[in-house]
């Protein structure tokens, strides 16, 4: 990355690299630990329901590094938009099975409200929001 490269497509990089990041650890342990999901979840263990889930994440995965190594900026914001849509309603959904049935245990859904509505969502949506006011 060179100094003069657009500030907005390198705030575009730090956020899909976060989600990058993110949806990889969700693969990683929806794919090679889903008994975690039973531990530390309301939802309990659904081996195939959490395999989808993991190759739902390979598809964005692969999505975010083509838009990286091309460095294109339109292919950026698509991946933002539904990225920072994902976070939201994921997030959201963490929300409600934690508040019907709360538990300290449920650690994943609480760092689902923290890392994916609030970090991921927020992030996003401010992002957008932002580069949209710069054009």
């Amino acid at each position: 990355m060179n100094n003069r490269e657009n500030p907005t497509l390198r705030q575009y990089i730090c956020y899909l690299v976060f989600m990058l990041i993110a949806c990889s650890g969700a693969l990683i342990w929806q794919l090679c630990i889903p008994h975690l999901a039973g531990t530390f979840t309301s939802w309990g263990i659904a081996y195939g329901w959490q395999r989808e889930i993991a190759l739902w994440n390979i598809g964005i995965i692969i999505s975010i590094i083509y838009a990286l190594v091309k460095r294109n900026l339109e292919f950026m914001k698509i991946l933002t938009i539904q990225s920072a849509v994902l976070c939201w309603v994921l997030g959201i959904n963490h929300l409600v099975a934690l508040l019907i049935n709360f538990s300290f245990t449920y650690i994943i859904h609480i760092l689902g409200i923290f890392e994916v509505m609030l970090l991921g969502g927020i992030w996003g949506a401010v992002l957008l929001i932002k580069s949209k006011d710069r054009h």
